[in-house]
């Protein structure tokens, strides 16, 4: 720093005298440049640097000479010095390092059980924050593998907001499932083409493997188990998964409500007062608190109406879509991915072709003919 002071650059301005000429010549004999050089009736001045002041000093009293200094990069903003030039290059350097990064990561409008299954899945996938942007998976990809390892959301809206990433999940609807005691022992046979993805058996012998392609009616799980010669019927039972595609037209109002979680308020409720049918999270207080009342939690469910046009189909029509799809699908599948083939809006509908990636469980069972 002290090195850099010294060549901050100075102007001299000398009154003329007969010695004037004396006082130069000996500032050019002792090597001092003089930059600038300017004369007037009055005066001479010129340009130099601070380390020369002591030697200037020394001959001005040798000569009798007076003169005032006047610093000229003080009120300089950007002094040609190297703490300048390494302080501007920081200045450009930690913005953009820091806008490599996502240093946020938030889950809007979702139920406090929602949150904290999500919050666990995003630890798992390493995106829980702050993470380098190059490191985020494909939007899709981390779609695909929350809608896999949550079946009861439909849909999952990813948003980045400068260095903040935002998920939005969509829950799918509620679908009661039948429950039935099948005592009948068969085979798992496959009721859809597609490629086999992963199995969840309880009993059976697996006849394909995971990627394997099959069509409708081929053979998945053998309930039949060879013992040399004997065959023993004890019946194949669990559930294979595979992906196939669906192509489906569809048409849906241009003009859409739908619900979604509104914002979070915090309210207080005497202890003899009834409890609020929207409150789903209780503050946590000192136990002498409760005899008086407590502190909760309410979200409430917000209408939102919304004109579908080119630039919301994209992120309107696809959940929309994934909701309708995931409804009249069998329990526990998913829609992995998607495809918009083709849109077209008029006065009133919306209307197009879409292609659906679709993970679900294509075995169904077949009674073992036992035969003799």
């Amino acid at each position: 720093m002290k090195k850099s002071r010294e060549y901050r650059i100075v102007r001299i301005r000398i009154k003329r005298t007969k010695r004037l000429p004396a006082f130069l010549n000996a500032l050019t004999k002792s090597k001092i440049v003089l930059r600038h050089l300017t004369t007037t009736e009055d005066e001479v001045s010129f340009h130099t640097v601070r380390k020369h002041l002591p030697t200037i000093r020394k001959l001005r009293y040798q000569y009798g000479i007076t003169f005032r200094i006047e610093s000229l990069d003080d009120d300089q903003v950007l002094r040609k010095e190297w703490i300048v030039y390494t302080g501007l290059v920081l200045l450009l350097a930690i913005p953009f390092l820091f806008s490599q990064w996502i240093w946020q990561v938030s889950i809007e409008n979702a139920t406090p059980e929602q949150t904290e299954e999500l919050s666990t899945t995003l630890n798992e996938m390493h995106l829980a924050g702050p993470f380098m942007k190059k490191n985020k998976p494909d939007d899709s990809m981390i779609r695909q593998f929350i809608l896999s390892k949550h079946r009861d959301l439909s849909w999952i809206h990813i948003h980045r907001r400068g260095s903040k990433l935002i998920f939005e999940p969509l829950a799918a609807p509620v679908i009661e499932n039948e429950v039935t005691n099948d005592s009948v022992k068969g085979n798992l046979i496959a009721n859809k083409s597609g490629v086999i993805t992963h199995f969840n058996l309880q009993k059976g012998e697996r006849v394909v493997e995971e990627n394997d392609a099959v069509k409708n009616g081929d053979l998945l799980v053998s309930g039949v188990l060879k013992r040399g010669e004997e065959d023993i019927v004890y019946g194949a039972e669990g559930e294979v998964y595979a992906d196939y595609w669906i192509e489906s037209d569809f048409s849906i109002p241009k003009r859409i409500s739908y619900k979604t979680m509104g914002e979070k308020t915090y309210h207080f409720r005497w202890a003899n007062e009834k409890k609020n049918e929207n409150a789903w999270k209780v503050v946590k207080l000192p136990k002498w608190f409760s005899a008086i009342g407590e502190v909760y939690l309410q979200q409430e469910l917000i209408e939102k109406k919304v004109t579908l046009d080119e630039n919301s189909i994209e992120n309107m029509i696809i959940p929309l879509l994934h909701q309708k799809y995931v409804k009249e699908l069998p329990p526990k599948t998913v829609v992995k991915r998607e495809k918009l083939l083709n849109v077209t809006i008029d006065n009133d509908t919306v209307r197009g072709k879409v292609l659906f990636l679709v993970n679900e469980n294509i075995a169904v069972k077949q009674a073992i003919n036992q035969g003799d």
